[in-house]
């Protein structure tokens, strides 16, 4: 009988400690499930913000290809979509170039740049002057 009393107390003690260790097991999985949430989200993030890179830069060649093909070439703006990247260009004229700015947006994440095209009087040649993100 005193051996049955025994194992009683010692499982009754046991338990307590099973329960403290599941629980604190849990807490650990759920704070790295988290960790890894977030990771997972800024390299989304980082994606989405190269991908509308990538989009404003197509807007910037389409609009470079359509300067070279006419010279007097200008735009208020005009949209299209590359993949998942919707893109916005406005071409302006200004004394002897060519402003192109390019707007590139995947979700809520938004990258713009501004080329400027030099067109030579004498030949036509048009040559990219400057790229720059703004």
């Amino acid at each position: 009988m005193n051996f049955a009393k025994l194992l009683k107390q010692r499982a009754f003690s046991l338990l307590p400690v099973v329960l403290i260790t599941g629980i604190i097991v849990a807490e650990v999985g759920v704070a790295l499930s988290f960790i890894m949430y977030l990771t997972n989200s800024a390299s989304y993030g980082a994606r989405l913000s190269q991908e509308a890179f990538y989009g404003a830069r197509s807007g910037v060649n389409d609009a470079f290809l359509k300067v070279i093909r006419n010279k007097d070439f200008y735009s208020p703006g005009y949209n299209f979509t590359v993949g998942k990247a919707n893109v916005n260009v406005v071409v302006t004229q200004t004394g002897g170039g060519v402003t192109i700015t390019s707007t590139g947006t995947v979700l809520n994440r938004q990258r713009k740049l501004q080329a400027v095209i030099s067109i030579d009087a004498d030949t036509g040649e048009a040559a990219l002057f400057s790229l720059q993100e703004l």
